[in-house]
């Protein structure tokens, strides 16, 4: 044992210090969990790393390299890409560019071929339309041609007695004259008619007239149910006549007036259904049906009821005239609608309603929309101050209506301001008939002064210049007595000078005018005079007058 002691001369550590050995070889007890055992496992994974690291140092950084220079290889072929894609996008737009030129010579050419072929279409429209009308033309000829053929074998069958032998049948000499005179009317134009011509023309309309009319005296109408009954079989006969009379005026221009009058002529229930009959689609353009009132409940000649159905079944007509008829409450809605169906532009229904039923009509007619009307006569309808707001309102608001009648009605001073202000904003009424109303001087001067205010020479300048109104004073219908309102304007601005200039007092409604504007003034003068035609204060009066405003010139030589 001690041999063995003294051969090794190095001295060992304690096995559990926890540290190597002299010959340097390790001596860890991995079995070991306790704290120092713990601390050189830690300590000798430590180095063990260190001596890793240090020996992976230099293949790291080519790594870095290698990854850097591979990097820096997809960039250029990002870019390579990129550039590829730039000139793809390049040449697209080369050729957008190119498609876009093309886009607009093919638009060009399409244009042009558009353009002409809208002009070939619309010589072709013209051509065939111009076929249209010859061979609408043709053929109304040919039915005009047919009407006339079979006419040829027609003859009158209503025998027509004098009125001596009427006389001595038991009528009345009034009677019997009556019937006479009216069947020899009615065999003459169904004569005419039958032989494919208008029985009458008519200057009373500005174009070309053509018509149909029937006006018989007024003064003594005969109500006999006898005389009535001689006449139907000539009512027949015109009837038969007018039923195959439109191939006639289907040969009319379009710029020809027909028109269809029955004024004051007796018709019994049988008769007026006929001509209704006769006239239910024909393509007048103007009705005319004035009846005697006979005090009874049927009327003397057309009924409403049956003019309305007249009225609906032609879409030609513009006029319409009913006169001395008794249009009642139930007809008002469907008159109303008719007028503004057909699109009326004259409405004339003179002496037909009772109290409040013109009112009412008025009302129905103004408020309704859709008016066309340039003509409205309501002549002795007993309008009252019930419907001055709404006639006011009407008016206000500028309609087509160029002329309104109102005579012989209701109306009030009141109610002649509410129409005065009105015409302030209203440039289209022409004419306006307000006689015999109940209107004294202080409606007079009410309208006077919308007409004509001389207050000042900008209350002249902003005065209603195209209405006349006509009160029944003469005096009162000069103000605006030219058809252009502009030359009115100038004769009342005229007027206003020549008045003052009388006094001489023009200068004192001047006020400090520049002198620059003399000049203006004088030129103003003297075109207004051309306007004037008697002149009661001549034009170098008035520059006189204010040539003295500013002392120009000396007028004492």
């Amino acid at each position: 044992m001690n041999d063995n002691k003294s051969t090794n001369p190095t001295k060992k550590r304690k096995a559990s210090d926890g540290r190597a050995t002299v010959d340097g070889s390790h001596n860890v007890n991995t079995s070991n969990t306790n704290d120092g055992g713990s601390f050189l496992s830690s300590w000798f994974g430590y180095f063990s790393g260190q001596r890793d690291d240090a020996s992976s140092g230099p293949p790291r950084n080519e790594q870095l390299i290698q990854q850097s220079l591979s990097k820096m290889d997809k960039m250029e072929q990002i870019m390579i890409r990129m550039e590829e894609k730039l000139a793809t996008v390049s040449s697209l737009e080369s050729r957008c560019e190119q498609l876009e030129a093309k886009c607009s010579s093919l638009e060009n050419i399409l244009e042009s071929t558009s353009q002409s072929t809208k002009g070939h279409m619309n010589r072709l429209e013209t051509k065939v339309d111009s076929v249209h009308v010859k061979l609408d033309r043709s053929l109304n000829f040919h039915e005009y041609n047919e009407m006339l053929v079979k006419n040829q074998v027609w003859g009158y069958s209503a025998d027509i007695d004098t009125a001596d032998n009427l006389v001595s049948n038991g009528y009345t000499d009034d009677e019997a004259e009556y019937v006479a005179e009216t069947s020899e009317e009615l065999r003459d134009i169904t004569l005419q008619l039958r032989r494919g011509v208008f029985p009458e023309d008519s200057n009373q309309f500005d174009s070309e007239a053509e018509g149909i009319s029937m006006e018989m005296p007024h003064d003594d109408p005969i109500f006999s149910e006898a005389a009535n009954d001689e006449l139907l079989p000539h009512w027949k006969e015109f009837a038969a006549a007018l039923k195959q009379f439109t191939p006639a005026m289907n040969l009319l221009s379009d710029n020809c007036e027909r028109f269809f009058t029955l004024s004051f002529v007796q018709l019994d229930h049988e008769a007026m259904l006929l001509i209704k009959d006769a006239l239910i689609g024909k393509p007048f353009r103007t009705l005319s049906f004035t009846n005697n009132d006979n005090g009874e409940d049927d009327p003397a000649g057309m009924s409403v009821d049956a003019i309305v159905d007249i009225v609906e079944s032609n879409k030609h007509l513009r006029k319409l005239e009913i006169g001395r008829n008794r249009i009642g409450r139930d007809h008002i809605e469907r008159l109303c609608s008719a007028v503004r169906t057909h699109a009326l532009v004259e409405l004339d229904l003179s002496n037909c309603f009772e109290p409040g039923n013109g009112d009412a009509m008025l009302t129905s007619l103004l408020t309704s929309g859709g008016l066309k009307l340039e003509k409205l006569v309501m002549f002795s309808n007993n309008i009252t101050s019930a419907v001055s707001t709404v006639l006011a309102d009407f008016l206000a608001s500028n309609p087509r209506l160029k002329e309104l009648d109102l005579e012989e009605d209701n109306l009030n001073d009141s109610d002649v301001a509410l129409i005065a202000n009105a015409l302030r904003s209203n440039t289209t009424l022409r004419t306006l008939r307000l006689i015999e109303n109940n209107i004294t001087k202080v409606g007079k001067e009410s309208l006077r002064l919308v007409l004509y205010d001389e207050s000042s020479l900008n209350a002249v300048a902003d005065s209603n210049h195209i209405c006349t109104v006509d009160l029944g004073w003469k005096a009162f219908d000069v103000y605006n007595s030219h058809e252009q309102g502009q030359i009115n304007r100038c004769r009342k601005i005229y007027s206003l000078l020549s008045s003052r200039n009388e006094t001489m007092s023009n200068v004192q409604h001047f006020g400090n005018i520049d002198l620059k504007i003399l000049p203006i003034m004088l030129e103003a003068v003297q075109k207004y005079a051309k306007n004037v035609n008697f002149l009661e204060v001549k034009p170098l009066s008035i520059v006189y007058e204010v040539m003295r405003k500013w002392g120009v010139g000396n007028f004492e030589t």
